[in-house]
């Protein structure tokens, strides 16, 4: 038999354990907070302790400290059975003081015996044995307690709520006749005051019989009002002798005050005709958990009785005073209703008597005006002018107020602070029954945010959002403007379109955060070197447009343009990245190149695009000539539109040659236009403007497909199968859809993968290198070759050889053209192939045109070469003659 300790604030609780420990035969002490419980344990010093960790006095972890530092305590079993924290905190405070056991509130009662036959067990040293099984547990139990428990737990329900003391009587005394098993029973529920009995109830009994003994503390069972301790008597006590006359003969009595920490609440008994069992300590502790959850659930009947009575008392109050100050509240509900009104609305309001003094402001008032209504009251409204209205604005307004009784019109007032402000003003005058003047009454609404979002508005139709700087619509009326100016004055103007150079690479790279933070620098920059008369506005994108006002001569011009690059090509801080950019300008000069905004701004354009096309960051001015290029430019695009449907493209081929024994090993398909109305023309002059134009990309598809059905027309033909390349722009890559248009000639023609080889330049790999990657992995899976073309002119990087699935390298002809007389090209030239054999890439030579340049490349181990040497490109039949003869004789 073991000691356990029970601690718990709540007597319910503590009852509740009891009765499920009763039967197990074990020592069980309780205690109500841990400052009592430590007291028990050092006195008794318990095997097991069950304690709650919210308590007062003592909370149950300082308990477990307490009994940790105690030599001769700290080996105690201790269990927490506590609702207070979540699961995980409890188990970690449990395990910050040494507890192993932590048991939920409300807990099943096999859970808390499994615990609790556990923690003894550790405590004796015994192993640990195997769980018993559902029908073991069923066996252990007494056969009564799962029916007392469920008894115990519908009563608990059955009192929660119950607001009738008659049903809470009837209740409780239906559950404690059934978990006692007693043969009668009587409960009796006195008032809040201890002087009399507010209720009293019985089975089996009648409540008459023990109506005069229910407070006769000489007698049972009113004596049991004063009971310290449950009292239970056998047939033949002595004191059975005292219960009521007539009252029947009893075997065995078990009686018990109900009460709670502070005072008592009544009696109950129960009671068993002779000859039946004796009441048990088990049922004792029954009794006591019973008594408890009643006291409980009769102090919450109380206190809403309270309340009920308050509750009743006041509504009572309030109907009897309801009609004497029914026309109160009507005036009141009105007062408030205005004072809400007055308070919340958003307008200021100003009161003022017959004199014209404060005598109320509203908080809008306060608000607006930045004046609280204590230092206004008793001031003039005059406090508010703000000087920007006339005598005579003023004598209007008090004669229109003095004629028609108001007045409405906007009006600029001062705030405190000094801050003038627009505000939408009415005034009306108010006069009593007999007409005479008692008060004016003001309403005003500030208009300065809506004169601000007005202004913010017209600021952004005529402005840059990223910038803030002058836009399209703004420049051209300042331009027009200053034209106007300088055709009075006899001046001139300059007008400096730039761009920054390559801002697209910045997008794709860093995002188009980190190019809004470039072209925001730029603007801050230039503006700088803008003079107060000039005008810098952004047009579009990365276009940006400074109009000079002040240039004598072209001198300072050149001078500005130069300022204007010299600032754009300072490192830019983005991001954490220096950034580098550059700038192109094209300028155009009034009155010389354009006598209108959109003459000047063409002639600049035609400027600007003929210095990119000379390789950026620098001026150029404008010369009549670029008109008539940019015209022709046009006219291009226009017919180089139409040239697909009038069949006006063709594919020449350029073959491949091997320098050991002059095969022919595999061809280029070059692309040629041949227009009907204005003859051959050259591919760098189509290829960049289909490039720009966007055309590229159903050019580039007819290019794939018809090298595809050519090689493949050949191969039908008998010739022998060589790998035809194909040019691919990087647009065709961003675009995303290379692979699939592969895949669909391939198909269409029926081309072997094999035979078919995509050749990229290295502008591929510096945008979306990811997508890049991608579709050149696609195009590797399908069986397509892939080769870089013109290798070492663009942004060569080992990075992208060893990263990207390619199979070839082609030396750019800038290379082969000077190999023999210039070292430079030459060692690139070497470095290149020796690179290529490295990474086991094949080489081609592009351009060798001269018998030096192909022994040349053969010492340095270039076998395959392409060039005029051994071909021009040719038309499609021409080379189905190469292909028949199979190599190429010099």
């Amino acid at each position: 038999m073991a000691t356990i300790l029970i601690v718990d604030d709540r007597p319910s609780n503590r009852a509740f354990l009891n009765a499920l420990l009763g039967f197990t035969g074990h020592l069980l002490l309780e205690a109500e907070d841990g400052a009592q419980a430590l007291a028990l344990a050092r006195t008794h010093r318990p095997d097991l302790i069950i304690t709650d960790i919210l308590m007062p006095v003592m909370d149950g972890y300082e308990l477990v400290q307490q009994v940790r530092h105690d030599p001769d305590l700290r080996s105690t079993r201790i269990i927490f059975f506590s609702a207070v924290y979540a699961e995980r905190e409890t188990q970690a405070m449990a395990a910050r003081c040494g507890v192993a056991t932590v048991l939920p509130k409300p807990a099943d009662a096999q859970q808390i015996m499994d615990a609790v036959n556990a923690e003894l067990g550790g405590a004796e040293g015994a192993a640990p044995q195997p769980g018993p099984t559902a029908q073991e547990c069923d066996r252990a139990l007494p056969f009564d307690l799962c029916t007392r428990l469920g008894e115990l737990e519908r009563m608990c329900l059955a009192l929660i709520g119950e607001r009738r003391v008659e049903t809470l009587a009837a209740s409780f005394l239906d559950a404690a006749r059934r978990v006692l098993r007693a043969d009668c029973a009587a409960v009796c529920l006195i008032d809040r005051g201890e002087r009399s009995v507010r209720h009293l109830d019985a089975w089996a009994l009648d409540p008459a019989l023990l109506a005069p003994y229910a407070r006769d503390e000489a007698r049972l069972p009113g004596m049991l009002l004063r009971a310290r301790a449950p009292l239970r008597l056998a047939g033949g006590d002595a004191l059975l002798d005292h219960l009521p006359p007539r009252h029947p003969g009893l075997g065995s009595f078990l009686g018990l005050q109900v009460h709670d920490l502070q005072h008592p609440h009544g009696w109950l008994y129960c009671a068993r005709h002779p000859g039946a069992p004796a009441f048990t300590d088990e049922e004792e502790r029954w009794a006591t958990a019973l008594a408890a959850q009643l006291a409980v659930a009769y102090e919450n009947l109380n206190l809403y009785d309270v309340v009920q009575r308050h509750a009743s008392q006041l509504q009572l109050e309030a109907l009897a005073r309801a009609d004497a100050d029914a026309a109160l509240r009507e005036s009141e509900h009105r007062l408030e209703l205005a004072r809400q009104v007055f308070d919340s609305t958003q307008e200021g309001i100003m009161m003022t008597d017959a004199d014209a003094n404060i005598v109320a402001v509203n908080p809008a008032f306060e608000q607006i005006t930045g004046y609280r209504e204590s230092e206004v009251i008793g001031l003039s409204p005059r406090v508010l002018r703000s000087g920007r209205h006339d005598a005579t604005f003023y004598r209007d307004m008090w004669h229109c107020l003095e004629k028609d009784g108001q007045w409405r019109g906007e009006i600029w007032n001062r705030r405190k602070n000094g801050e003038v402000y627009p505000e939408r003003l009415s005034i009306s005058a108010v006069r009593d029954e007999g007409g005479r003047l008692t008060a004016y009454v003001s309403v005003s609404t500030d208009m300065s945010a809506l004169k601000a979002a007005h202004h913010q508005l017209d600021f952004l139709s005529n402005h840059d959002a990223l910038t803030l700087l002058p836009n399209r619509s703004l420049f051209n009326d300042r331009l027009q403007q200053a034209m106007a100016a300088a055709r009075q004055g006899d001046g001139q103007l300059a007008l400096l379109l730039f761009n920054v150079d390559r801002l697209s690479r910045i997008n794709d790279s860093l995002g188009h955060g980190a190019g809004d933070a470039v072209l925001r620098e730029v603007a801050r920059r230039v503006g700088e070197i803008a003079g107060p008369t000039d005008t810098l506005a952004r047009l579009s994108g990365d276009e940006f447009v400074l109009l000079l006002t002040s240039c004598r001569d072209n001198e300072d011009i050149i001078l500005a343009a130069r300022r204007l690059i010299d600032a754009i090509a300072q490192p830019h801080e983005v991001g954490g990245h220096d950034l580098v950019v550059t700038g192109s300008v094209g300028i155009s000069i009034f009155p010389r190149d354009g006598n209108a905004p959109g003459d000047l701004l063409k002639s600049a354009d035609a400027a600007l695009t003929d210095m990119k096309k000379s390789g950026r960051n620098g001026f150029r001015f404008f010369k009549g000539e670029m008109n008539a290029q940019a015209l022709r430019w046009l006219a291009l695009e226009t017919r180089l539109r139409r040239a697909i449907e009038r069949d006006e493209l063709a594919l020449h081929y350029q073959p491949q040659v091997s320098r050991i024994d002059g095969a022919v090993v595999g061809m280029e398909a070059l692309l040629r236009w041949h227009s009907e109305e204005i003859g051959a023309v050259p591919p760098g002059d189509f290829i960049p403007l289909a490039e720009d134009t966007g055309l590229i990309h159903p050019i580039g598809e007819w290019v794939i497909r018809r090298a595809c059905f050519q090689n493949k027309a050949w191969q039908n033909a008998g010739l022998p199968p060589v790998r035809v390349a194909v040019n691919v722009s990087a647009n065709q890559f961003k675009a995303g859809a290379v692979s699939a248009i592969v895949r669909k000639a391939l198909a269409d023609s029926g081309l072997a993968p094999r035979y078919l080889e995509v050749e990229l330049t290295e502008s591929v790999m510096l945008g979306d290198s990811a997508a890049a990657e991608a579709q050149m992995a696609e195009l590797r899976a399908m069986g397509v070759s892939l080769s870089l073309d013109d290798f070492g002119t663009g942004y060569s990087s080992l990075g992208y050889l060893s990263r990207f699935p390619l199979d070839k390298l082609k030396i750019d002809q800038t290379f082969v053209r000077n190999i023999t007389t210039e070292q430079r090209s030459a060692a690139i030239a070497q470095a290149t192939i020796a690179l290529a054999q490295g990474l086991s890439l094949s080489v081609v030579a592009e351009g060798v045109e001269t018998i030096g340049q192909r022994d040349f490349l053969g010492l340095i181990g270039c076998d395959v070469m392409q060039g005029y040497l051994y071909s021009r490109p040719v038309p499609a039949h021409e080379m189905a003659l190469l292909l028949a003869k199979g190599r190429v004789a010099l």
